[in-house]
């Protein structure tokens, strides 16, 4: 599928954190088509002019030529998070190797900067493709992201787990962002209709949320996470601190080498 003029794409990220942002785009619409993408396959379709518009991680945004940040909409937490994960079955000080989760490069940034500027860290970091537990029987923590670090999350209760949003905050007092909706600066597609969905998605989460548990099939407390995952762990605007955070976020990228000097972010 590829985007142009008259037949827009936007890629759909098809989380449940992202899912009050991108709920009212699945219904169908005669002015734009849609795709189903974890967040680095929406990085690259974007890059590639495939889509129009997509939810991208954080710190690929400024990367992407041609295009702009949606102002007003992320996908952020002031902590805990409950979905961006290190999960270990050691204690902190113990964890010397990481597995690194290869659908967000925004989550295996983050970690990297909090275990060299927050923990004091030096840590080995690789990707990993496998199964939770059985990387930790080859590394000393793997990071997950998503529904399946949220799922695995209540599934073991027992293990040592860090949610990199509350590792953010508490360093820096600031909220963290993971995702904001990136708009090519050719496309057809409003901007102000991305944050009307926003609006509609917000008003909407326990409905949401209750659709992805009937869904998958949850238990009441599986059920009950959800909802306040959805309503307490998460919300979606971006305003003056979301974007003190984020920018903060990309200047120790920069100075790691994590991310070129050069890129700066545009909103529209």
């Amino acid at each position: 599928m590829t985007s142009n003029l008259c037949n827009p794409v936007i890629s759909l990220i098809p989380y449940l954190n992202a899912l009050p942002l991108t709920d009212s785009f699945r219904t169908g619409n005669s002015t734009f088509s849609v795709s189903s993408d974890i967040p680095s396959e929406s990085c690259n379709k974007l890059a590639a002019g495939q889509v129009d518009a997509g939810l991208v991680s954080s710190i690929s945004l400024p990367e992407i030529p041609g295009i702009r940040a949606v102002d007003g909409v992320s996908i952020a937490s002031e902590g805990p998070v409950e979905s961006v994960l290190l999960f270990s079955e050691k204690s902190p000080e113990q964890i010397h190797s990481i597995g690194l989760d290869p659908a967000s490069r925004t989550s295996n940034v983050l970690i990297q900067i909090l275990m060299a500027r927050w923990m004091k860290k030096e840590c080995t970091f690789s990707p990993f493709h496998g199964e939770i537990a059985e990387g930790m029987q080859q590394k000393d923590a793997i990071l997950a992201i998503g529904d399946r670090a949220f799922r695995f999350a209540i599934e073991n209760p027992s293990l040592v787990v860090m949610d990199l949003a509350t590792e953010w905050k508490h360093f820096t007092g600031l909220p963290f962002v993971f995702a904001m909706w990136g708009l090519r600066k050719n496309s057809i597609l409003s901007p102000s209709m991305f944050r009307e969905a926003m609006v509609s998605g917000m008003e909407k989460r326990i409905e949401i949320a209750n659709r992805f548990s009937h869904a998958n099939q949850f238990s009441k407390l599986q059920q009950q996470l959800t909802r306040s995952y959805l309503t307490r762990n998460l919300y979606y605007t971006f305003g003056s601190r979301e974007r003190k955070g984020l920018l903060l976020f990309f200047r120790y990228a920069t100075e790691m080498g994590l991310i070129h000097p050069c890129h700066k972010l545009k909103f529209i």
